[in-house]
C-alpha cells in the first residue's frame, strides 16, 4: 500500500495487512509531519467476518473486516477452506449411508475409495525463494564449519603468546577465532530449517523466516564489530580520531556488502506480493 505525507508530499510504502482495523498514526521522517493512514476499505463484493477461525481474533463488535489483522487470513479463504471441509464431510456421509444400505454384497460392491490428494506444492516464487535461502545457508554451514576446523585444529594460545610477553586467555581466543564460526553455523542450520518450513508453507514459517533473515543481519554486525576490534587492536595504539573514523566507515560499508542478501530477502519477504503469493499457497 502506498502511502505519502500530506505536508512534504514523501511517499512510501506499508503493509496494509499490519494496519488495524482504526488505522495508525505515522511520523514524516524528513518533515516530522504527523498524519493518520487509514485502512483501506474493502473492495466491492468482499466477504467480511467480525472473527477469524484461525487465530480468533475478534473486534467484538459489528465492525467487520475481510482480512485479519492478527494472522492475515481472508474471508474469502475462509469461505474456500469451509466449503472444502463442508464437501469432504458430505461425501463421507453419502459413502457410509451407502455402505449401510447395502443388503446383498455380491450385487452392490461398496465404491473405491479414491486415493488421498497429495498436498499443494508450494509456487513458483516461495519455491525460488525457499531453494535459495537453503543454498545461501549451506554456504554459510560450509564456512563455518571450515572456521570451526581452524579453531579447533591448533592450540591458538600457545600460537598466540608465544611473540607477546604475557601469555592470552582462553577467552580471548574463543572471541578471536571461535566466536564467528560457531555463530555462524548455529546461524545457518538455523536459517537452513526456516527456509525448509517454509517450501512446506508451513503456518507461521514466513514471519520465521523474515526473523531469521534479520538474525543474519545480526551475525554480519557481529563479524564486522569483531574484525573492527581486531583492527583497531593490532593497528596503532595512538591513532587518530579520523584513522578510527576511516575504521567505522569502512566496517559500515562491509556491514552494507555482506548483509545485502539478507536485507534484499527481508524486503522481499515484507512485500504485498510474496503475502499474497503465500497465503494463495496455504489456501490452494
Amino acid at each position: 500500500m502506498k502511502i505519502a505525507c500530506p505536508s512534504c508530499q514523501l511517499t512510501g510504502k506499508i503493509n496494509e495487512l499490519e494496519l488495524p482495523p482504526v488505522g495508525r498514526t505515522l511520523n514524516c521522517p524528513r518533515c516530522k509531519n504527523s498524519f493518520h493512514v487509514a485502512k483501506p476499505p474493502p473492495k466491492a463484493n468482499t466477504p467480511l467476518m467480525n472473527s477469524c477461525p484461525s487465530c480468533q481474533y475478534a473486534t467484538f463488535t459489528d465492525e467487520m473486516f475481510a482480512v485479519c489483522p492478527k494472522c492475515g487470513m481472508t474471508a474469502e479463504e475462509h469461505q474456500i477452506l469451509s466449503r472444502k471441509q463442508r464437501e469432504r464431510e458430505q461425501v463421507q456421509r453419502d459413502r457410509e449411508a451407502l455402505n449401510r444400505s447395502f443388503r446383498n454384497p455380491d450385487l452392490v460392491k461398496a465404491p473405491v475409495e479414491e486415493p488421498t490428494a497429495q498436498p499443494a506444492r508450494a509456487s513458483q516464487p516461495v519455491q525460488v525463494t525457499a531453494w535459495l535461502c537453503i543454498a545461501l545457508g549451506g554456504l554459510l554451514l560450509c564456512y563455518g564449519s571450515f572456521g570451526l576446523a581452524n579453531y579447533y585444529s591448533k592450540d591458538w594460545q600457545a600460537v598466540l603468546s608465544e611473540p607477546v610477553l604475557e601469555p592470552v586467555s582462553k577467552l580471548y581466543v574463543f572471541f578471536s577465532l571461535g566466536l564467528i564460526p560457531w555463530l555462524t553455523t548455529l546461524f545457518s542450520l538455523h536459517f537452513i530449517w526456516t527456509a525448509h518450513r517454509f517450501t512446506r508453507f508451513s503456518r507461521g514459517s514466513l514471519r520465521s523466516l523474515t526473523k531469521s533473515a534479520w538474525a543474519g543481519v545480526a551475525v554480519v554486525v557481529s563479524y564486522e564489530t569483531v574484525a573492527f576490534i581486531e583492527w583497531a587492536r593490532v593497528s596503532s595504539s595512538t591513532g587518530s580520531l579520523p584513522y578510527y573514523a576511516v575504521g567505522v566507515i569502512s566496517s559500515l560499508f562491509m556491514i552494507a556488502v555482506l548483509g545485502a542478501p539478507f536485507f534484499l530477502l527481508i524486503w522481499y519477504l515484507r512485500s504485498d506480493a510474496m503475502v499474497r503469493e503465500f497465503r494463495r499457497a496455504q489456501a490452494s
